[in-house]
């Protein structure tokens, strides 16, 4: 491999040599210095060979070490393997307390000899080092063996630049779509994308049709709707959502949820996309003689729609943030009574029966959390979700129905701040959610005015700002909610706006464009990524610290049996790096590597050196790394 460090060519010797025996610290080396130090220059001879032909530096280290005739004991010692300067000193001072000087030339002689082949031979495909420290100030103790929630997925949506971005040049679009969807690296390891697990596709209402006839002003927030004014459907149109359905597809991604924020302008009370004319009486914009023809559309869509792009649209979102009037000019949307809710839902189901379909019907995508398990809110008819869906005794229950999972879905909007609220309005939900049995999905989050501490959505923002406050918001609903599946709102974004993973200035025509990522898409990836469907979330407590400290370091982890992986996120929001450690029960991992995402140049999912799993950890300041290890 090369440009291997010098510390990695010492490990692989001194791995071999350096043992404990009864808890203390032993140097096991060959009886004959001599002929130690003639099989060393023989390996680097050996080893220069193998990078000429760039091969891998392991295995020929590990036909050296056979041939060497080493004494073993016990157990490996675990020095820093990722400082150069503790392998030597940890070196010298074995070999000192075993009372054998005469090898400390010979180590000194060899470390050299190593560092000077490496520095002619390093090159742009080695993980770049990870900073260690000497003695963790916190450890926390991840236990494998308790869990929570089981994780469905992360994932975005195409609302509402894919219908225009999917036509960009093929270079640009597909760059798009690796940034969001690859779990591809290039030869570096440097990861291609943050690998999103489940892609959210908007089903239009026709406003793109109706133009600004239709009430919505800006053209890149309209959508077409398949289906025609006699009846008819025409599968042709969005077909830059299409395009990214298919991207989506390629690159890995399984699960596709469906989402309607209005019925067909067609069926519409006012005849457009929002409640735009309409009194706030928060009652759905449908006419009462076409809730079946609504019902109708939905079904036909995700089942004749998935069958032709040869994808599953294993989720169908009838109504999105039903709290809402929507009555302004920015995008399509209607509101919904809980009764309304339910007659549709209803509906709906039966419509699935009949025509063999297995989406699943999420609820209800509420716009604040607050309505899904409050009794008395702002919003009556349209609060008390939880209980009003799911308790029996309701009039409204539509639990039990063949397509209605034990399952709630509902935003993190205007609940991030003050860190008291954070916490207590997600217990509060997840007291209502255990109640009746309840899984939680969080469906969408963009920045929002009331998020002050980053100065509100208003001005798009590349930088760890933003980053860390979603991160943040990404870590309560998961470690508190118990959230299993988390999504963010726009994959991508013309505006300037906090409300993207991907930014995008495009042409006047709406046919080209400049990119760029930003470090929330990255930050988002250090989930998405690593902590993959059916990965569990395991417990991680701490004597000295928080685990949720939201003015700090904030670590959840998880565990995925099919992939025999551990992973450990951790979320610095502190000014300071954090000195930490991490003692790992219940299962066995020899190697974590991070994964960092920083300010720094570079700092994207950034791979670093790997080092032993439970060695103390420098986590640097307003950084959010990710721990990877195989068991």
């Amino acid at each position: 491999m090369q440009g291997v460090p010098p510390p990695y060519l010492i490990i692989q010797l001194f791995n071999y040599r350096l043992y404990f025996q009864n808890d203390q610290p032993a140097c096991i080396l060959p009886d004959n210095p001599l002929l130690w130090m003639k099989n060393s220059i023989f390996y680097m001879f050996f080893e220069k060979c193998c990078i000429f032909i760039r091969l891998e530096t392991t295995y020929f280290c590990q036909k050296f070490i056979t041939m060497s005739n080493y004494k073993f004991l016990s157990k490996p010692c675990r020095p820093n393997t990722g400082n150069d300067r503790e392998v030597m000193l940890y070196a010298l001072t074995v070999i000192k307390k075993r009372s054998r000087p005469v090898y400390i030339p010979l180590v000194l002689a060899f470390y050299i000899l190593i560092a000077c082949k490496s520095r002619e031979n390093t090159g742009n495909d080695t993980p770049s080092e990870f900073p260690q420290t000497a003695v963790a100030d916190k450890v926390y103790t991840v236990n494998a063996a308790k869990t929570s929630q089981t994780i469905d997925n992360f994932g975005a949506s195409d609302c509402w630049t894919a219908q225009f971005f999917g036509h960009f040049p093929d270079d640009k679009r597909n760059r798009m779509a690796d940034w969001l969807f690859s779990m591809d690296t290039d030869n570096s390891g440097q990861p291609k994308g943050i690998g999103l697990s489940l892609w959210r596709f908007n089903i239009g209402a026709g406003s793109a049709e109706q133009g600004i006839d239709g009430g919505i002003a800006d053209k890149t927030r309209r959508a077409e709707c398949f289906l025609l004014p006699d009846g008819s459907y025409d599968w042709s149109k969005c077909g830059g959502q299409r395009w990214f359905l298919q991207a989506a597809r390629q690159r890995g991604v399984q699960q596709f949820l469906a989402f309607n924020l209005s019925p067909p302008v067609y069926m519409t009370l006012n005849g457009r996309a929002n409640n735009n004319s309409r009194s706030r009486n928060g009652t759905l914009n449908l006419k009462a003689d076409k809730y079946e023809a609504f019902a109708d559309f939905l079904a036909t869509v995700v089942a004749e729609l998935g069958q032709r792009e040869g994808i599953s649209f294993q989720y169908l979102s009838p109504f999105n943030e039903p709290e809402w009037d929507w009555d302004g000019n920015n995008q399509e949307g209607t509101p919904a009574l809980m009764s309304e809710i339910a007659r549709t839902v209803r509906l709906l189901d039966a419509k699935m029966t009949e025509k063999g379909i297995n989406t699943k019907i999420m609820l209800t995508e509420s716009g604040n959390i607050d309505y899904l398990y409050r009794k008395t809110t702002d919003k009556n008819g349209r609060n008390n979700q939880i209980e009003t869906f799911f308790n029996p005794a309701s009039e409204n229950c539509i639990a039990g129905l063949t397509h209605v999972p034990s399952m709630v879905a509902g935003h993190s909007y205007w609940t991030a701040s003050p860190y008291d609220s954070l916490q207590a309005k997600r217990r509060a939900l997840r007291k209502k959610l255990d109640k009746y049995d309840l899984g939680y999905w969080q469906t969408e989050l963009c920045i929002m005015s009331s998020d002050t501490e980053i100065g509100g959505g208003g001005g798009k923002d590349l930088t760890m700002k933003t980053a860390l406050y979603v991160a943040r918001i990404i870590h309560y609903d998961l470690c508190v909610a118990n959230a299993s599946a988390w999504q963010w709102w726009l994959g991508m974004t013309n505006s300037n706006y906090k409300d993207g993973l991907v930014y995008v200035t495009p042409n006047a025509e709406l046919t080209d464009g400049t990119l760029s990522d930003s470090k929330l898409m990255w930050t988002v990836g250090n989930f998405s990524r690593f902590v993959r469907p059916g990965a569990v979330r395991i417990d991680v407590s701490s004597e000295q610290a928080n685990p949720n400290d939201p003015a700090g370091l904030m670590v959840s982890a998880f565990i995925h049996h099919a992939d025999r992986q551990v992973t450990l996120v951790l979320v610095n929001t502190a000014d300071k790096a954090q000195s930490v450690q991490f003692k790992l029960t219940g299962v066995k991992v020899n190697t974590l590597v991070p994964y960092v995402t920083s300010d720094a140049e570079g700092d994207n999912l950034s791979p670093k050196s790997g080092h032993d799993a439970e060695i103390p950890w420098r986590i640097e300041p307003k950084s959010v790394t990710t721990l990877v290890g195989k068991y």
